[in-house]
């Protein structure tokens, strides 16, 4: 009688493993090997590249038409020309690519179907979709979202590195009063501008009231006065 002899045994690790979900489902899926020349830099996994059908040769793309292949793992090749793999046909997930360049997604969907690969959108829990065939004003809106939060990011950037300087610097303990500063002129027609920033009749903390209104200079207000001497 024969014995038990099992293809495979449960193991157990604590080492962390990081579920990269490229592909939408197992089937149909080919790969091949291929090389991506030294110089290229770094291409992570979920690329989409073009693989040369005869020497295996892995590039990115310029092109719409030069679309074939999607990478299937991170590869280095900043120093030297290294063996990689790609996946030439199956069905993967929109929000696991890294699209070729300003390239049109929606045509790069079509181009890589041609091929046997299959790119389907994907519905994120708060309710944005990664589409695999958007239209042209989404993307447009979606590449407006990504220079507006750049723009946001850079004036932070310079906003906190401005505040940190001006925290090194010896901060002015008192001020002239602006009135004095003022043109006849100004003093008739925009008193406002010696307005200070500060507010008077402030109420009691805690106490949900709001102040009155600007504090005003003196002249501003009808009043004069004159330092004690």
């Amino acid at each position: 009688m024969p014995t038990y002899a099992p293809i495979g045994k449960a193991s157990f690790s604590s080492a962390t493993y990081n579920y990269y979900g490229l592909l939408s489902d197992g089937d149909d899926v080919v790969s091949r090997p291929g090389t991506i020349a030294s110089g290229t830099g770094v291409v992570t996994r979920g690329t989409i590249v073009n693989c040369d059908p005869a020497t295996g040769a892995i590039t990115i793309p310029a092109t719409v038409a030069t679309c074939n292949g999607i990478l299937a793992d991170d590869t280095d090749a900043t120093s030297a020309t290294v063996p990689a793999n790609v996946y030439l046909t199956g069905k993967f997930k929109a929000d696991a690519l890294t699209w070729p360049g300003a390239l049109s997604h929606a045509l790069v969907t079509d181009q890589l179907r041609d091929y046997g690969i299959y790119i389907e959108s994907v519905v994120f829990t708060d309710g944005s979709i990664s589409k695999s065939v958007p239209k042209a004003e989404e993307e447009a809106a979606a590449k407006k979202i990504i220079e507006q939060n750049k723009a946001a990011k850079e004036k932070a950037a310079k906003e906190a590195e401005a505040k940190a300087k001006g925290e090194k610097e010896e901060e002015p303990q008192s001020t002239d009063a602006p009135w004095d500063h003022l043109t006849s002129d100004q003093k008739e027609k925009e008193p406002e501008l010696a307005q200070a920033s500060v507010w008077i009749n402030e109420p009691n903390p805690g106490s949900g009231e709001k102040a009155s209104k600007p504090a005003e200079s003196p002249a501003h207000r009808g009043e004069q006065h004159s330092p004690k001497r």
